[in-house]
């Protein structure tokens, strides 16, 4: 344990407690997002960006740039390598189908997997659902700090331009309120290996409003940004007992249960 944290934060323990900034970012935005904590103590620049803070006498692990499923997937599974067992995922969304305002913040309660991902591995599962527990403190956390937020249902896609037509009649049973691409994906995954997990969406488009309006870029910056000042005033706040699992998941032992043949003995992945 902490080999995979090691190569994508600097340590083999990282701290029980992350935030995954999701979508692209603008270099200048992550330096002020990773100037909200006292200190950076490593950067490393893979598919998606690890970082490694200090606030306090704690560390944190901070992944930036974390774009599509697949990535979502990985991310969680190195961040539980290092220890860390509660994350906070931060991400934009489409809010057109009911024209929510740019700048608009949403937790979801349920996340639908249009990514594909899930379909492959358990063809049953159609919804992902954040920790209730760490929801419920999310939430008092935003009342307190005054950080306006909704509810709602989220569907998370393959990418922007590719996916579901939105007048698909899947899409209006469900009587979504945003489309991104993460976030079905941590919160399953987080399931899976014992990490709590929820989402807070930031509303980037709607139908009235491209992603490249130069004028709203602006509106949707400055919510993510007070989103991750909220939770980062409250990191403390965010400690609870761990998740009981049947079974501990390690990287190595996924990977030497998956491979072709994995009773060979020369599995590399079996003889870690």
């Amino acid at each position: 344990m902490g080999k995979w944290a090691k190569g994508l934060f600097g340590r083999e323990e990282i701290g029980e407690i992350g935030v995954v900034l999701a979508g692209t970012i603008r270099p200048e935005v992550e330096k002020e997002m990773l100037g909200l904590f006292d200190e950076v103590l490593s950067s490393r620049d893979a598919v998606y960006h690890g970082h490694l803070v200090r606030k306090g006498k704690k560390t944190y692990p901070v992944v930036t740039n974390v774009y599509g499923a697949p990535a979502m997937v990985d991310v969680l599974a190195e961040m539980h390598d290092g220890g860390c067992r509660t994350v906070m995922f931060i991400g934009y969304a489409y809010g057109g189908f009911k024209n929510l305002d740019v700048g608009s913040i949403m937790i979801p309660e349920r996340s639908y997997h249009f990514d594909g991902l899930y379909h492959a591995i358990t063809l049953d599962r159609e919804a992902a659902f954040p920790d209730k527990d760490l929801k419920r403190k999310i939430e008092a956390l935003f009342t307190q700090e005054q950080v306006v937020y909704v509810n709602g249902v989220n569907i998370s896609v393959p990418a922007v331009t590719f996916q579901l037509p939105h007048h698909n009649q899947k899409y209006l049973a469900l009587k979504p309120d945003t489309v991104e691409m993460e976030l079905a994906a941590c919160l399953s995954r987080a399931a899976d290996i014992g990490v709590r997990a929820v989402g807070v969406l930031v509303i980037s488009d709607n139908r009235s409003t491209s992603i490249h309006d130069a004028a709203k870029k602006q509106l949707r910056y400055d919510a993510k940004r007070k989103v991750a000042q909220a939770l980062v005033r409250h990191l403390d706040d965010l400690q609870f007992p761990s998740i009981k699992m049947k079974k501990p998941f390690t990287i190595d032992e996924h990977l030497a249960s998956i491979i072709e043949d994995p009773k060979n003995k020369i599995n590399i992945y079996r003889n870690t």
